[in-house]
């Protein structure tokens, strides 16, 4: 029994010492929520570690924050640094079993430069992009070389020295193009992510996200990742489990128990776990820069002026503020000593682009007395009674004040004056976080309101109900002050930007602006002499930090708690930042590095096969007309439940359920805008990787004519039954439906005559012509399918004793790319049904090298058998792991011939039901 301390009080509870090994899974728990499954809406440092999981970037870092070359393996610019040219990595698959290509490269560039004013999730790295408007369209945007389809070049406005510095990760062109940018920015929920990362996402994460924290999102290990670095291959974690707490204290009493293995924490939290058995702590400043402030807006708009205080434009009452702001008190006490005293936009993680005001003569200390004389000079000197009975400073006559207003785009932005009239109150609203995710905030609030006091300025705390509702009242500019924090990664380009004019269309929040510092934001870009460059990063510094618009208080330490009785290779944190769990830019080396050497990975699982969409792949319909669409494919184990997820290519997407025993899914879909839309399905037994269909369809939407008819009937066999899942297409005009378990179908057409024609797996088409449709009639045809199936029956033995291999998984391919896969029974059996033509049939099992035979001819109507004898892996390899077996057998198939064999993606235990004393499997 252990025995803890958390949240003041004694809490127990068993560690179960004697518990079976466990797989290789990572549960990583924190406070935040993942606001988002769409990498262009999610604010939170949890939703970033999330898309760094799925998605790939330019590049990546090692360790030590050096670039290191990922989805981009090179780049180059010209003398004038504005054309850099990209080499797009070959050899990389999407999440989808797609390629990516230098088109995906080069859409993603595109998507996120030449929409700014709708799309500016990821605007501080490409506001320097040349536009492609008007007549300027060859030398714009991202381009495609003409001579090497691997190389993109993107132009810039102006000498670009971060130009491997575009964090935005690469998107998959098929799958965002079809996505308005607004919609991308605003409301695309995304919720099948398809992604290139080390990573893939379950089909099932977006009703796990619809949950809002109930159950984790899970994750499942990318087995086709690419090289990085000197990383060759997947990662040793085969599942992630990303769980959401909503109090330090459950999060502390989730890592102790060993639900999960690391966690991100507070610097409460971190305190309640230290120093306990198998629990190691780390601290230091973090790679993703964070600092936390107090800032003050500057927005100036006429819808919120008249409901914000104009005394927040006075460089004097920020300046008072930011003397009468201890931060080495909220340091040492509130925060307990865990950070390090904010003072400007860079963090001395990077200490090369830190800007140090006491160094620099410049220091804004802790001086009440000084605050106080501010507000004297600046005319505050008038008097009222707060809420709270005591005495805070108002103006005593009219005070002008001028400043640079908030214009975007502008380097040198125009002069405004305001009037802070007399008698305006000292008091402001100050907006922060939740307490319970954010208790030091809360705390840094409470503190505030109190020493503000001290020089007469009043405060208004307003707890927000989340992040989200914080970010509405910040960037609506519904509240003067708030708490909030930044991070960026570590080129200076992101972080100053945030300050610059630059990002005045829905980056900044405090909305200040400046033309000295607009000066030197833009030159530090331009600057190819490191030592210059640095000289001018710290002088935009400089002048942010004099005008308090920010007062940073404090760069906290991450703080992370991980289980070392699993998984090792955490590494120090604090000499190697760049291993830190958020240091979400991809490919981060700690997941790489990690290994469970107690971790037992069960029995091998076989995905599905790649699905197959029924019919032809170019049907049409009409907005507001339900058009159905079925899809089959095949797992070796056939007790496995599948996951299917249509998406239809209007951002909308579908998730069916079904069983291995019948593997289709048949569902309807309704456009309401004409259109061309791709649609694709996906489906997983959810212990492997989505697998996608390699053939998807694309549906041309019209809008209906004025004669529409009906074409209406059933699809049956030979023997009366009903064929679901049939599609019956009528042409011209390609419209279609696919049959219910009932066998019927429906067809909305135009009046004219029609050929008519049914198709269904593993039966022969048939087509009617001359069917005649009239408007506002319905016309009926039946259609009776001929069976076209043949069997491959195949037995699979140990090549050395001749016995026979139960539960041997057999892969069938066909000529042209169809796959179907079944498991062997305990006479070694396995029997398939497919459609007549030309095959390879691969078997493999455990312990085995897998084998191929190919040119396997199938005949309606008959069976074809197959014998197939495994031989055993020699004594040298019996110790193993299981996954170097598996691996073996994969290269052995694929050097045998070139088919896309089916892969050994994750293990777990199970136990197949076997058919004993029959000699011969059903057909399936």
């Amino acid at each position: 029994m252990l025995q803890i301390a958390v949240g003041g009080y004694p809490v127990a509870f068993e560690i179960n010492a004697t518990a079976a090994a466990p797989p290789p899974v990572l549960n990583i728990g924190f406070l935040q929520t993942i606001d988002s499954l769409n990498p262009y809406i999610g604010l939170n440092d949890a939703s970033y570690l999330l898309y760094g999981l799925i998605y790939d970037y330019p590049y990546a870092f090692d360790q030590d924050g050096n670039y290191i070359p990922n989805i981009i393996t090179d780049a180059t610019h010209d003398s004038s640094l504005m054309n850099w040219t990209y080499t797009v990595r070959q050899g990389v698959y999407w999440s989808d079993n797609t390629l990516l290509t230098a088109e995906d490269v080069a859409f993603t560039w595109n998507y996120d430069s030449q929409n700014l004013f709708h799309l500016w999730a990821y605007e501080p790295y490409f506001n320097q992009v040349v536009q492609c408007t008007g007549t300027n369209k060859g030398h714009c945007g991202a381009v495609i070389s003409s001579t090497d389809p691997w190389k993109v070049t993107v132009y810039f406005k102006i000498p670009f020295v971060s130009g491997q510095d575009l964090f935005a990760p690469i998107v998959q062109k098929a799958q965002w193009s079809p996505i308005n940018p607004q919609a991308a920015e605003y409301s695309y929920t995304n919720a099948n992510p398809i992604g290139t990362g080390p990573f893939v996402a379950d089909p099932n994460i977006f009703s796990q996200w619809q949950q809002n924290g109930a159950v984790p999102l899970h994750l499942i290990r990318n087995t086709r990742y690419h090289p990085v670095g000197n990383h060759v291959g997947p990662v040793n974690i085969t599942d992630v489990y990303l769980w959401q707490y909503g109090t330090q204290d459950r999060l502390a009493l989730a890592l102790l128990n060993g639900d999960i293995q690391l966690a991100q924490m507070t610097t409460a939290g971190i305190l309640t776990v230290e120093n306990h058995q198998n629990i190691l702590t780390q601290k230091y400043l973090q790679a993703i820069q964070e600092w936390n402030e107090i800032g003050i807006s500057q927005i100036d708009k006429k819808s919120v002026n008249g409901g914000l205080n104009n005394a927040r434009f006075d460089v004097n009452v920020r300046r008072a503020m930011a003397h009468a702001t201890n931060k080495d008190y909220i340091l040492q006490t509130i925060y307990r000593g865990q950070g390090i005293r904010g003072d400007t936009l860079v963090s001395p993680v990077t200490p090369q682009w830190w800007y140090d005001p006491v160094a620099g003569g410049d220091n804004i200390s802790f001086n009440l007395n000084i605050a106080n004389t501010i507000l004297d000079a600046a005319g505050y000197t008038a008097h009222y009674t707060g809420q709270d009975g005591g005495q805070y400073r108002a103006a005593a006559n009219d005070i002008p004040v001028s400043f640079q207003t908030s214009c975007y785009q502008c380097e040198s932005p125009p002069n405004v004056t305001k009037t802070i009239t007399a008698g305006t109150h000292l008091n402001f609203t100050l907006a922060i976080r939740p307490p319970d995710g954010f208790p030091e905030e809360k705390l840094v609030a409470d503190y505030i309101q109190a020493e503000w006091k001290n020089i007469g300025i009043e405060i208004t705390v307003k707890r927000e109900p989340s992040e989200n509702a914080l970010s509405s009242d910040v960037y609506g500019g519904r509240v003067e002050t708030y708490i909030w924090y930044w991070s960026a990664d570590p080129d200076p380009n992101y972080i100053l930007s945030m300050q610059s004019s630059w990002t005045l269309d829905g980056w900044s929040d405090n909305y200040w602006n400046n033309a000295t510092y607009n000066h030197y934001y833009l030159k530090q870009l331009s600057d190819q002499n490191p030592t210059t460059r640095e000289a001018d990063v710290k002088a935009a510094q400089k002048i942010e930090y004099e005008s308090a618009v920010y007062i940073i208080y404090i760069f906290p330490y991450g703080q992370w708690a991980m289980r070392t009785d699993l998984w090792q290779g955490w590494g120090d944190w604090t000499a190697h930042p760049y291993r830190q769990m958020n240091a979400y830019w991809g490919a981060n080396p700690l997941w790489f590095d990690l290994n469970c050497p107690s971790c037992v990975a069960p029995a091998a699982n076989q995905p599905p096969t790649p699905p197959v969409i029924t019919g032809s792949r170019y049907p049409s319909t009409y907005t507001g007309v339900n058009l159905t669409l079925s899809a089959t494919s095949s797992d070796a184990e056939a007790t496995d439940l599948l996951n299917w997820t249509w998406t239809w290519g209007d951002s909308n997407s579908t998730v069916t359920h079904g069983t291995a025993a019948n593997p289709t899914s048949t569902y309807g879909h309704i456009w309401t805008v004409p259109g061309n839309y791709t649609v694709r399905v996906s489906v997983s037994d959810g212990y492997s990787a989505p697998v996608f269909t390699a053939s998807p369809v694309y549906v041309n939407v019209t809008t209906p004519p004025s004669n529409l008819g009906t074409l209406q009937g059933t699809v049956k066999d030979t023997s009366g039954n009903p064929i679901a899942g049939a599609q019956v297409i009528a042409t011209p005009g390609n419209r279609a439906d696919t049959t219910t378990s009932a066998g019927a179908y429906s067809i909305s057409l135009s009046a004219q005559t029609y050929t008519v024609t049914a198709t269904a797996p593993l039966f022969s088409s048939q087509a009617v012509p001359n069917v005649v449709v009239s408007a506002g009639a319905t016309t009926w045809r039946n259609f009776t399918l001929t069976p076209n199936v043949g069997w491959i029956i195949t037995t699979v033995t140990d090549q050395r004793t001749g016995a026979a291999l139960g539960g041997a998984v057999v892969l069938v391919s066909s000529s042209t790319g169809v796959q179907k896969t079944g498991s062997t029974n305990a006479q070694g059996k396995s029997n398939l049904s497919v459609e007549p033509g030309t095959f390879t049939v691969n078997a493999s099992a455990n312990g085995y090298v897998g084998a191929t035979t190919s040119g396997v001819v199938v005949v309606s109507g008959q069976e074809r058998a197959v014998a197939i004898a495994l031989t055993p892996l020699n004594p040298g390899t019996q110790g193993l792991d299981p996954l170097v077996i598996a691996a073996i057998a994969i290269v052995v198939v694929i050097a045998a011939v070139a088919l896309s064999a089916v892969l050994l993606i994750r293990r777990r235990t199970k136990k197949e039901a076997e058919e004993s004393r029959i000699e011969l499997p059903p057909k399936t």
